[in-house]
Protein backbone atom coordinates (compact mmCIF):
# COMPACT_ATOMS: atom_id res chain seq x y z
CA UNK A 1 0.00 0.00 0.00
CA UNK A 2 1.11 3.57 -0.52
CA UNK A 3 0.61 6.42 1.94
CA UNK A 4 -2.20 8.93 1.77
CA UNK A 5 0.02 11.76 0.53
CA UNK A 6 1.25 9.54 -2.30
CA UNK A 7 -2.33 8.68 -3.15
CA UNK A 8 -3.26 12.34 -3.35
CA UNK A 9 -0.29 13.12 -5.61
CA UNK A 10 -1.18 10.15 -7.81
CA UNK A 11 -4.80 11.23 -7.94
CA UNK A 12 -3.95 14.79 -8.94
CA UNK A 13 -1.50 13.56 -11.58
CA UNK A 14 -4.13 11.27 -13.09
CA UNK A 15 -6.69 14.06 -13.10
CA UNK A 16 -4.31 16.38 -14.87
CA UNK A 17 -3.34 13.66 -17.32
CA UNK A 18 -6.98 12.90 -18.01
CA UNK A 19 -7.74 16.47 -18.95
CA UNK A 20 -4.56 16.78 -21.03
CA UNK A 21 -5.20 13.54 -22.86
CA UNK A 22 -8.83 14.37 -23.46
CA UNK A 23 -7.91 17.59 -25.22
CA UNK A 24 -6.09 15.57 -27.89
CA UNK A 25 -8.75 12.90 -28.23
CA UNK A 26 -11.71 13.04 -30.62
CA UNK A 27 -15.03 12.63 -28.91
CA UNK A 28 -16.27 9.74 -30.96
CA UNK A 29 -15.95 5.97 -30.80
CA UNK A 30 -13.75 3.84 -33.01
CA UNK A 31 -16.09 1.20 -34.47
CA UNK A 32 -17.18 1.90 -38.04
CA UNK A 33 -20.70 2.12 -39.41
CA UNK A 34 -22.29 1.76 -42.83
CA UNK A 35 -24.76 3.91 -44.77
CA UNK A 36 -26.40 2.63 -47.93
CA UNK A 37 -29.43 3.34 -50.08
CA UNK A 38 -30.76 4.12 -53.52
CA UNK A 39 -30.48 7.27 -55.62
CA UNK A 40 -33.51 7.72 -57.85
CA UNK A 41 -34.97 10.16 -60.36
CA UNK A 42 -38.37 11.83 -60.19
CA UNK A 43 -40.06 8.57 -61.26
CA UNK A 44 -38.34 6.48 -58.62
CA UNK A 45 -35.93 4.79 -61.05
CA UNK A 46 -32.39 4.12 -59.83
CA UNK A 47 -29.63 6.20 -61.46
CA UNK A 48 -26.25 4.70 -62.30
CA UNK A 49 -22.97 6.57 -61.81
CA UNK A 50 -24.14 9.10 -59.24
CA UNK A 51 -21.37 10.34 -56.93
CA UNK A 52 -22.44 9.95 -53.30
CA UNK A 53 -20.34 11.69 -50.64
CA UNK A 54 -20.64 11.45 -46.84
CA UNK A 55 -19.00 14.32 -44.92
CA UNK A 56 -18.81 14.38 -41.11
CA UNK A 57 -20.34 17.43 -39.44
CA UNK A 58 -18.19 17.38 -36.29
CA UNK A 59 -14.52 16.56 -35.66
CA UNK A 60 -12.87 14.26 -36.57
CA UNK A 61 -13.36 15.28 -40.21
CA UNK A 62 -14.17 12.45 -42.64
CA UNK A 63 -15.06 12.60 -46.34
CA UNK A 64 -15.93 9.31 -48.06
CA UNK A 65 -17.45 8.90 -51.52
CA UNK A 66 -18.62 6.16 -53.87
CA UNK A 67 -20.63 5.87 -57.11
CA UNK A 68 -23.98 4.16 -57.51
CA UNK A 69 -24.13 0.83 -59.34
CA UNK A 70 -26.35 -0.12 -62.27
CA UNK A 71 -29.40 -0.21 -59.98
CA UNK A 72 -28.69 3.18 -58.42
CA UNK A 73 -27.53 1.59 -55.16
CA UNK A 74 -24.63 2.91 -53.08
CA UNK A 75 -22.83 1.70 -49.96
CA UNK A 76 -20.36 3.72 -47.86
CA UNK A 77 -18.44 1.82 -45.18
CA UNK A 78 -15.95 2.88 -42.52
CA UNK A 79 -18.00 5.70 -40.96
CA UNK A 80 -17.02 6.64 -37.42
CA UNK A 81 -19.76 7.58 -34.97
CA UNK A 82 -20.69 11.15 -35.93
CA UNK A 83 -23.27 13.32 -37.66
CA UNK A 84 -22.93 13.38 -41.44
CA UNK A 85 -24.28 15.08 -44.51
CA UNK A 86 -24.66 12.70 -47.45
CA UNK A 87 -24.87 14.26 -50.90
CA UNK A 88 -25.73 12.60 -54.21
CA UNK A 89 -24.87 14.54 -57.37
CA UNK A 90 -24.63 13.95 -61.12
CA UNK A 91 -24.00 16.49 -63.82
CA UNK A 92 -27.19 17.48 -65.58
CA UNK A 93 -29.42 15.91 -62.93
CA UNK A 94 -28.66 18.10 -59.93
CA UNK A 95 -28.07 16.95 -56.37
CA UNK A 96 -29.88 15.73 -53.29
CA UNK A 97 -28.72 15.69 -49.67
CA UNK A 98 -29.64 14.40 -46.23
CA UNK A 99 -28.21 14.70 -42.73
CA UNK A 100 -27.96 11.71 -40.42
CA UNK A 101 -26.28 10.55 -37.22
CA UNK A 102 -24.66 7.13 -37.07
CA UNK A 103 -23.62 5.19 -33.99
CA UNK A 104 -20.75 2.77 -33.60
CA UNK A 105 -21.28 -0.29 -35.80
CA UNK A 106 -24.68 0.92 -37.02
CA UNK A 107 -26.06 0.19 -40.51
CA UNK A 108 -28.35 2.91 -41.89
CA UNK A 109 -30.39 3.22 -45.07
CA UNK A 110 -30.63 6.70 -46.61
CA UNK A 111 -32.43 6.97 -49.97
CA UNK A 112 -31.93 10.10 -52.06
CA UNK A 113 -34.17 11.51 -54.79
CA UNK A 114 -32.50 13.74 -57.38
CA UNK A 115 -35.91 14.56 -58.77
CA UNK A 116 -36.72 16.48 -55.61
CA UNK A 117 -33.50 18.51 -55.54
CA UNK A 118 -34.99 21.55 -57.25
CA UNK A 119 -37.18 22.18 -54.22
CA UNK A 120 -34.36 21.73 -51.69
CA UNK A 121 -33.69 25.43 -51.27
CA UNK A 122 -37.26 26.22 -50.19
CA UNK A 123 -38.26 22.93 -48.59
CA UNK A 124 -37.65 24.16 -45.04
CA UNK A 125 -39.12 27.62 -45.48
CA UNK A 126 -42.44 28.68 -44.05
CA UNK A 127 -45.29 29.96 -46.21
CA UNK A 128 -44.61 33.41 -44.76
CA UNK A 129 -40.97 33.27 -45.88
CA UNK A 130 -41.89 31.92 -49.30
CA UNK A 131 -44.23 34.87 -49.78
CA UNK A 132 -41.32 37.26 -49.16
CA UNK A 133 -39.25 35.90 -52.05
CA UNK A 134 -39.65 38.20 -55.05
CA UNK A 135 -37.34 36.18 -57.30
CA UNK A 136 -37.67 32.55 -56.29
CA UNK A 137 -35.63 31.28 -59.23
CA UNK A 138 -32.68 33.52 -58.33
CA UNK A 139 -32.90 32.48 -54.67
CA UNK A 140 -32.96 28.77 -55.51
CA UNK A 141 -30.09 29.19 -57.96
CA UNK A 142 -27.90 30.96 -55.38
CA UNK A 143 -28.72 28.33 -52.75
CA UNK A 144 -27.91 25.46 -55.10
CA UNK A 145 -24.68 27.11 -56.26
CA UNK A 146 -23.68 27.63 -52.63
CA UNK A 147 -24.42 24.00 -51.82
CA UNK A 148 -22.41 22.84 -54.82
CA UNK A 149 -19.47 25.05 -53.85
CA UNK A 150 -19.50 23.59 -50.34
CA UNK A 151 -19.46 20.07 -51.72
CA UNK A 152 -16.52 21.00 -53.95
CA UNK A 153 -14.63 22.51 -51.02
CA UNK A 154 -14.86 26.07 -52.44
CA UNK A 155 -16.03 27.58 -49.18
CA UNK A 156 -15.45 31.26 -49.93
CA UNK A 157 -17.52 30.88 -53.10
CA UNK A 158 -20.17 29.05 -51.05
CA UNK A 159 -20.31 31.96 -48.60
CA UNK A 160 -20.65 34.43 -51.48
CA UNK A 161 -23.56 32.49 -52.97
CA UNK A 162 -25.41 32.13 -49.67
CA UNK A 163 -24.96 35.87 -49.07
CA UNK A 164 -26.72 36.43 -52.40
CA UNK A 165 -29.56 34.19 -51.19
CA UNK A 166 -29.72 36.12 -47.89
CA UNK A 167 -30.02 39.41 -49.77
CA UNK A 168 -33.19 37.97 -51.29
CA UNK A 169 -34.43 36.38 -48.05
CA UNK A 170 -32.69 37.43 -44.83
CA UNK A 171 -34.66 34.86 -42.79
CA UNK A 172 -33.04 31.88 -44.58
CA UNK A 173 -31.61 30.14 -41.51
CA UNK A 174 -30.14 27.31 -43.62
CA UNK A 175 -28.15 29.94 -45.53
CA UNK A 176 -26.62 31.21 -42.29
CA UNK A 177 -25.99 27.64 -41.11
CA UNK A 178 -24.09 26.86 -44.31
CA UNK A 179 -22.18 30.13 -44.08
CA UNK A 180 -21.15 29.18 -40.55
CA UNK A 181 -19.95 25.74 -41.66
CA UNK A 182 -17.95 27.25 -44.53
CA UNK A 183 -16.35 29.79 -42.20
CA UNK A 184 -15.36 26.92 -39.91
CA UNK A 185 -13.70 25.19 -42.85
CA UNK A 186 -11.79 28.40 -43.58
CA UNK A 187 -10.73 28.79 -39.95
CA UNK A 188 -12.85 31.91 -39.41
CA UNK A 189 -14.21 31.05 -35.96
CA UNK A 190 -15.48 34.56 -35.16
CA UNK A 191 -17.50 34.79 -38.38
CA UNK A 192 -18.76 31.22 -37.92
CA UNK A 193 -19.91 31.98 -34.38
CA UNK A 194 -21.84 35.05 -35.60
CA UNK A 195 -23.51 32.98 -38.33
CA UNK A 196 -24.61 30.22 -35.94
CA UNK A 197 -25.96 32.79 -33.47
CA UNK A 198 -28.00 34.28 -36.32
CA UNK A 199 -29.36 30.79 -37.05
CA UNK A 200 -30.53 30.54 -33.44
CA UNK A 201 -32.18 33.96 -33.65
CA UNK A 202 -34.17 32.75 -36.64
CA UNK A 203 -34.70 29.16 -35.49
CA UNK A 204 -34.27 28.86 -31.68
CA UNK A 205 -34.84 25.09 -31.65
CA UNK A 206 -32.22 24.24 -34.32
CA UNK A 207 -29.95 21.80 -32.50
CA UNK A 208 -27.17 21.73 -35.12
CA UNK A 209 -26.38 25.41 -34.59
CA UNK A 210 -25.81 24.74 -30.88
CA UNK A 211 -23.61 21.75 -31.75
CA UNK A 212 -21.43 23.92 -33.96
CA UNK A 213 -21.22 26.64 -31.32
CA UNK A 214 -20.16 24.08 -28.72
CA UNK A 215 -17.37 22.89 -31.04
CA UNK A 216 -16.13 26.47 -31.50
CA UNK A 217 -16.20 27.19 -27.78
CA UNK A 218 -14.52 23.89 -26.96
CA UNK A 219 -11.66 24.59 -29.40
CA UNK A 220 -11.24 28.05 -27.86
CA UNK A 221 -11.24 26.59 -24.31
CA UNK A 222 -14.44 28.48 -23.50
CA UNK A 223 -15.56 25.36 -21.70
CA UNK A 224 -18.53 26.71 -19.74
CA UNK A 225 -20.08 28.13 -22.90
CA UNK A 226 -19.31 24.88 -24.73
CA UNK A 227 -21.08 22.89 -22.04
CA UNK A 228 -24.14 25.14 -22.15
CA UNK A 229 -24.39 24.98 -25.94
CA UNK A 230 -23.91 21.21 -25.98
CA UNK A 231 -26.51 20.70 -23.27
CA UNK A 232 -29.02 22.79 -25.23
CA UNK A 233 -28.28 20.79 -28.38
CA UNK A 234 -28.86 17.55 -26.48
CA UNK A 235 -32.12 18.89 -25.05
CA UNK A 236 -33.40 19.94 -28.44
CA UNK A 237 -32.30 16.72 -30.13
CA UNK A 238 -34.32 14.65 -27.68
CA UNK A 239 -37.33 16.92 -27.54
CA UNK A 240 -39.46 15.21 -30.16
CA UNK A 241 -42.22 12.78 -29.29
CA UNK A 242 -40.86 9.24 -29.24
CA UNK A 243 -37.28 10.49 -29.60
CA UNK A 244 -34.52 8.38 -28.09
CA UNK A 245 -31.44 9.74 -26.39
CA UNK A 246 -28.28 9.32 -28.45
CA UNK A 247 -25.44 7.83 -26.34
CA UNK A 248 -22.87 9.53 -28.58
CA UNK A 249 -24.36 12.94 -27.82
CA UNK A 250 -24.44 12.16 -24.10
CA UNK A 251 -20.82 10.98 -24.23
CA UNK A 252 -19.73 14.14 -26.05
CA UNK A 253 -21.41 16.22 -23.38
CA UNK A 254 -19.40 14.33 -20.77
CA UNK A 255 -16.16 15.11 -22.61
CA UNK A 256 -17.04 18.80 -22.69
CA UNK A 257 -17.75 18.76 -18.96
CA UNK A 258 -14.34 17.09 -18.43
CA UNK A 259 -12.73 19.91 -20.40
CA UNK A 260 -14.49 22.39 -18.13
CA UNK A 261 -13.36 20.36 -15.08
CA UNK A 262 -16.98 19.89 -14.10
CA UNK A 263 -16.26 16.39 -12.90
CA UNK A 264 -19.54 15.54 -11.18
CA UNK A 265 -21.55 16.53 -14.25
CA UNK A 266 -19.14 14.65 -16.51
CA UNK A 267 -19.56 11.53 -14.37
CA UNK A 268 -23.33 11.68 -14.74
CA UNK A 269 -22.99 11.93 -18.53
CA UNK A 270 -20.67 8.93 -18.77
CA UNK A 271 -22.92 6.89 -16.50
CA UNK A 272 -25.89 7.75 -18.71
CA UNK A 273 -23.89 6.82 -21.84
CA UNK A 274 -23.16 3.41 -20.35
CA UNK A 275 -26.80 2.88 -19.36
CA UNK A 276 -27.79 3.63 -22.99
CA UNK A 277 -24.92 1.67 -24.55
CA UNK A 278 -23.04 -0.64 -22.13
CA UNK A 279 -20.54 -1.50 -24.89
CA UNK A 280 -19.30 2.09 -25.22
CA UNK A 281 -15.72 1.37 -24.11
CA UNK A 282 -14.42 4.92 -23.82
CA UNK A 283 -17.33 5.96 -21.64
CA UNK A 284 -16.04 3.39 -19.11
CA UNK A 285 -12.54 4.83 -19.38
CA UNK A 286 -13.62 8.41 -18.79
CA UNK A 287 -15.95 7.31 -16.00
CA UNK A 288 -12.82 5.87 -14.37
CA UNK A 289 -11.14 9.28 -14.72
CA UNK A 290 -14.04 10.94 -12.91
CA UNK A 291 -13.75 8.37 -10.11
CA UNK A 292 -10.05 9.14 -9.79
CA UNK A 293 -10.79 12.85 -9.57
CA UNK A 294 -13.25 12.27 -6.74
CA UNK A 295 -11.08 9.71 -4.92
CA UNK A 296 -13.24 6.64 -5.65
CA UNK A 297 -10.33 4.31 -6.35
CA UNK A 298 -12.23 1.00 -6.20
CA UNK A 299 -14.85 2.28 -8.65
CA UNK A 300 -12.05 3.58 -10.88
CA UNK A 301 -10.50 0.12 -11.04
CA UNK A 302 -13.87 -1.44 -11.91
CA UNK A 303 -14.45 1.05 -14.72
CA UNK A 304 -10.91 0.56 -16.08
CA UNK A 305 -11.38 -3.21 -16.06
CA UNK A 306 -14.63 -2.77 -18.01
CA UNK A 307 -12.82 -0.61 -20.56
CA UNK A 308 -10.08 -3.21 -21.06
CA UNK A 309 -12.64 -6.01 -21.36
CA UNK A 310 -14.53 -4.10 -24.06
CA UNK A 311 -11.48 -2.80 -25.94
CA UNK A 312 -8.38 -4.81 -24.92
CA UNK A 313 -6.22 -3.23 -27.63
CA UNK A 314 -7.73 0.26 -27.37
CA UNK A 315 -5.70 3.45 -27.25
CA UNK A 316 -6.01 3.64 -23.45
CA UNK A 317 -5.55 -0.09 -22.82
CA UNK A 318 -1.88 -0.07 -21.76
CA UNK A 319 -2.36 3.06 -19.69
CA UNK A 320 -5.41 1.52 -18.01
CA UNK A 321 -3.55 -1.68 -17.13
CA UNK A 322 -0.73 0.37 -15.57
CA UNK A 323 -3.20 2.41 -13.54
CA UNK A 324 -4.99 -0.71 -12.29
CA UNK A 325 -1.68 -2.22 -11.20
CA UNK A 326 -0.75 0.95 -9.31
CA UNK A 327 -4.17 1.37 -7.71
CA UNK A 328 -4.21 -2.21 -6.48
CA UNK A 329 -0.79 -2.07 -4.82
Amino acid sequence: MFCKSSLLRFQVTLAASAVALMMAVPAFGQSSGVVNGSVTDGQGIGIVGVKVTATSQNPPRMVLDVETNDDGFYRIMGLRANSYEVVAEKEGLGSAAAVFTIREGQNLTIDLNLGASAAAATATLSEEDLAKIENREEFESAFQLGSGAMQAGSHQEAINQFLVAIEILDSCYNCYQNIGISHLELGNDEEAEAAFKRVIELMPDYANAYINLSNIYNSQRRFDEAAEASAEAARLSGAGEGATTDPIAVYNQGIIYMNAQRIVEAKAQFEQTISLDPSHAEAHYWLAMTHLNTGDMADAVTALESYIELDPSGRYADQSRAMIQTLQQ
